[in-house]
């Protein structure tokens, strides 16, 4: 029996990159040669579907920048959320209800200014989304620039594969999984229900 269970994988590319566009902080695992376990970080990136890159800055100590042309792994966790037997009259065991993707990617570290530049506007531009008044870069002189750029590494990363676990109880019944989505809704848990809601209509 493979692991995860087909119905908690077999989920639409599209879906995986929404859920990467959502919750765009990822866990990045990298490996090390100092460390048994690896190198782990913490790192908001900014996703181009169509060509399958990432794109994102770190603090210039961070060993991530010792990993240019190696293979690392992006972890993006989306809602989550407990699933008791109250949800679903008794009908299920106590579960947890998560939805996750998996990107192993190349790591390439972006040292033209310009494309630094050009970098950190797209990713301001992006994340500023929503303020009444973004930041914007050209309020910052070339001195300023320079410093910034001084304490930072500029990050791209070209996928090569994404992987998702949506473990979203694709696998009980459909009365039991309606159960579950208003019981979640009425808690205020929606972006989960939500997640839920789409997996009924995916075969």
């Amino acid at each position: 029996m493979s692991y995860p269970p087909k119905p908690f994988t077999h989920i639409p590319e599209s879906q995986l990159f929404e859920l990467i566009a959502q919750y765009p902080l990822a866990t990045i695992l990298s490996c090390s040669s100092t460390e048994t376990l690896g190198h782990v970080c913490q790192v908001p990136m900014l996703f181009d579907r169509d060509t399958g890159t990432f794109i994102g800055h770190i603090a210039a100590n961070n060993p991530l920048v010792r990993q240019e042309n190696n293979t690392i792994k992006l972890l993006f966790n989306g809602p989550n959320a407990y699933l008791s037997p109250n949800h679903c009259n008794n009908d299920i065991l106590p579960s947890w209800l998560y939805a996750n993707v998996e990107v192993t990617g190349k790591l390439e570290l972006i040292t033209e200014h310009s494309e630094q530049l050009a970098t950190m506007i797209q990713l301001t531009n992006h994340f500023e989304q929503g303020f009444d008044t973004p930041w914007q870069m050209n309020t910052l002189n070339d001195k300023m620039i320079n410093a910034m750029f001084k304490q930072i590494r500029f990050l791209r990363i070209t996928a090569s594969q994404y992987k998702g676990s949506f473990k979203l109880s694709q696998n009980k019944p459909m009365r039991i999984r309606e159960q579950a989505i208003a019981s979640l809704q009425d808690e205020g848990k929606t972006s989960i229900a939500q997640l839920m809601l789409k997996s009924l209509t995916h075969k």
